[in-house]
């Protein structure tokens, strides 16, 4: 049996790895997510999960998953957009002008530093990085007018219309790393998006071939998981 762990930034992505890409891997991997952890009370030990604020809380929980179940895989689920600067490589990603070789930077920046500094049996090939181009919601751009199931107001239909003729010629994975343009921020601008708000819901109406279809830097990550060997 092959079981692979998530660990993701938001409630949204770890939501979207134990339903949708389960559902869509049917058993073979199992798919297991928790997201970042970034605090604990050290009076009562509750932990408090979500955000990435630093690359030390992705590091710390990565390396933690490693070592707590050594018959699994550990991904990631990170977004390039906001990715704090501390991760390994970010100043050599950042110089890059094609988002894509960004991304691969920062990937195998970040496997270097696990690497680096943990001693565990195969583990370069139990971890797995994967970082969002560039944000979680960008897959929502496969076809956005999915929002048109839940938004019904006829403004909004008019917003979400727009918005999908706005970006249908823009690589989704390439709807940008601007403070307005990027995926969530053109969401609010269309219309009362909440983030993390239904977009797993909104992603399992698009289906998951679709979004491989339209992602190729997605489609390679769930491409690779389907096809890892068992330990």
């Amino acid at each position: 049996m092959i079981r692979v762990n998530v660990v993701a930034e938001g409630q949204s992505e770890m939501g979207f790895a134990k339903k949708m890409m389960n559902d869509y891997f049917k058993g073979s991997p199992i798919i297991d997510s928790r997201c970042v952890l970034t605090s604990r009370n050290q009076k009562t030990n509750y932990e408090y999960r979500g955000g990435l604020l630093k690359y030390q809380h992705a590091k710390n929980d990565i390396v933690r998953w490693l070592k707590e179940d050594m018959n699994a895989y550990v991904t990631t689920m990170f977004d390039f957009f906001r990715l704090p600067n501390d991760f390994p490589g970010y100043e050599m990603a950042m110089r890059c002008t094609d988002c894509r070789d960004s991304v691969q930077i920062l990937e195998d920046a970040m496997k270097e530093d696990i690497l680096s500094n943990v001693e565990l049996p195969n583990l370069k090939l139990r971890f797995l990085p994967y970082i969002q181009l560039h944000e979680f919601e960008s897959l929502l751009y496969t076809d956005i007018r999915v929002l048109k199931y839940d938004y019904l107001e006829r403004e909004d239909g008019v917003s979400i219309d727009c918005l999908y003729e706005d970006t249908k010629m823009i690589p989704l994975e390439e709807i940008n790393h601007g403070e307005e343009t990027a995926p969530s921020k053109r969401l609010l601008h269309a219309v009362n998006y909440q983030k993390g708000e239904m977009v797993s819901e909104w992603l399992a109406v698009i289906g998951m071939d679709q979004i491989r279809e339209k992602c190729p830097h997605f489609s390679d990550w769930i491409g690779k998981i389907q096809t890892l060997p068992e330990l």
